[in-house]
């Protein structure tokens, strides 16, 4: 912590929990990276024009993941059989998966304004990490991008063996920091059907990280919209 956090003004949350994917990350740049650099080392050089129908395959997975359907090792392998049914690749999909993960865990950016947020948050709130995804994917990230020193717990989908917006989720994510009143607690996220509606069947306080500008629902569940990251600080910071 820098010496300038501990004279800094308190939040009025006692705990911010943050998504990582699309909030303070971009994963589209991850995805966009990763797979044309796994089928390249294949013998595939226009991996990137797989990218659309290996998103639209995995879409309908991930929201089988949120309902519970599905599990994440399922989900990877799954999307790798699909892809392969579905394309003129002749690929073992049982090799590409893992190692999809692996390129997954070294690829991306932040999202712009990720690390001027925290740093500005560091020393007002305790701040907690809350991920959908694979340990081996987004422990990496966390590291390459230097964003673990400001976290007070990190909750790993894979590692816990529950994923948002079950309550089990954030009942982990809530008793690594003691169990605090939901109603101290705010969860930023970008999406609707796992972090906000996760977070406020949680009892959280939500804010909805909405960068497209996208019309707000007609839902109880978001108690403020943040265009920008430097909108969620302000929020944060209850400015």
């Amino acid at each position: 912590m820098s010496p300038e956090a501990s004279t800094k003004t308190r939040s009025p949350f006692e705990l911010v929990l943050f998504d990582l994917d699309n909030t303070l990350s971009d994963f589209a740049s991850a995805q966009r990276a990763a797979l044309p650099a796994l089928l390249a080392d294949h013998g595939v050089s226009d991996g990137s024009d797989y990218l659309p129908t290996f998103k639209r395959l995995a879409a309908p997975l991930w929201e089988q993941l949120e309902a519970g359907e599905l599990t994440l090792d399922t989900l990877n392998d799954e999307r790798f059989r699909l892809l392969i049914e579905h394309t003129d690749l002749e690929l073992d999909p049982a090799t590409l998966a893992p190692q999809y993960l692996a390129w997954l865990g070294c690829s991306g950016v932040l999202w712009p304004g990720a690390t001027e947020l925290l740093d500005q948050l560091e020393g007002a709130v305790t701040m907690g990490l809350i991920t959908n995804g694979y340990g081996e994917v987004q422990r990496p990230r966390l590291a390459r991008f230097g964003l673990e020193e400001y976290f007070t717990s990190v909750t790993v989908s894979s590692e816990i063996g529950h994923a948002k917006p079950s309550r089990a989720f954030f009942d982990v994510a809530l008793r690594a920091h003691g169990n605090p009143d939901p109603a101290s607690v705010l969860v930023v996220g970008d999406s609707l059907s796992s972090d906000i509606a996760g977070g406020a069947a949680a009892g959280c306080v939500t804010c909805w990280f909405n960068p497209e500008g996208l019309e707000s629902p007609a839902v109880p569940d978001i108690d403020y919209v943040a265009t920008t990251l430097a909108e969620v600080g302000a929020i944060v910071l209850g400015a």
